[in-house]
């Protein structure tokens, strides 16, 4: 019966004797229990009594326990199987995760867990300007997170989030690491992705036009007849940069208009 093994765990947790438990509550699973408080006690009881690595072990392979109690019993104990604990509920936890990585200073996992989890909403809120954490957040996403990323759709979605976020210097920094210093093997499809490129160009016209000139020079996979032209228009004014594309894509007639 669920409620008789919740009530006595909650009974022997708040004395401290959970431990009592676990020769019972191991034979209850041997038996395949389907009772998720059988396995919200046998966690609580290898985080409070066995190694980290036996509880981590335990919180990854286990399907059975409740996150949401078993990283709230962690976060007093041992915050990092918390964070464990909640990515386990698929994003039922965010809330919880995103409040435990901030207070512990765990911004590299809270980065990471971010890009893999692929939400504009959830993005949305840590990228607020009120977030007082915000920058440390960024620093990991854009140093750690963003270059393991495994997918395009990953990468495309932080990139949205940031621009949402109304960011464009982080958008920079981000769109570099990509395109720009990572060159581990396997990552030419973000390197090369013409519209990375184009953006990071564009975001720079924008709002850091020093860079411009040093990006089309050494970015050869973007759209550079309709770049030349927003670099050129009166409210840029890069008219430089403009005949420079122009010459790099070899149209002589338009880089000669561009200084008239």
């Amino acid at each position: 019966d669920a409620k008789f093994v919740a009530k006595l765990v909650g009974e022997c947790e708040k004395v401290n004797r959970l431990v009592i438990l676990q020769p019972w509550l191991e034979s209850q699973a041997k038996d395949e229990s389907k009772d998720p408080e059988v396995y919200n006690g046998l966690a609580k009881i290898y985080v409070d009594t066995g190694t980290g690595k036996q509880a981590e072990s335990f919180l990854l392979e286990n399907d059975m326990y409740d996150p949401a109690v078993v990283g709230a019993f962690c976060e007093s104990r041992d915050p990092m199987l918390a964070v464990v604990a909640y990515k386990k509920a698929m994003g039922a936890c965010d809330d919880q995760l995103i409040e435990v990585t901030t207070k512990n200073g765990f911004f590299k996992d809270q980065a990471k867990y971010l890009v893999v989890r692929e939400d504009m909403d959830l993005w949305a809120k840590v990228l607020k300007e009120e977030n007082k954490h915000r920058r440390e957040l960024i620093d990991q996403v854009v140093a750690t997170a963003l270059p393991t990323a495994e997918s395009a759709q990953q990468v495309s979605i932080t990139v949205k989030a940031f621009m949402n976020a109304d960011l464009p210097n982080e958008l920079i920094e981000l769109l570099e690491r990509l395109i720009l210093h990572d060159t581990s093997s396997g990552r030419e499809q973000f390197r090369n992705n013409r519209n990375l490129q184009n953006l990071l160009i564009l975001t720079a016209i924008k709002a850091d036009k020093a860079r411009v000139m040093d990006y089309v020079n050494r970015l050869d996979n973007y759209d550079g007849p309709q770049i030349a032209k927003i670099a050129s228009h009166p409210e840029h004014k890069l008219y430089d940069e403009a005949f420079f594309i122009y010459k790099k894509f070899e149209m002589g007639v338009e880089a000669i208009q561009v200084l008239l």
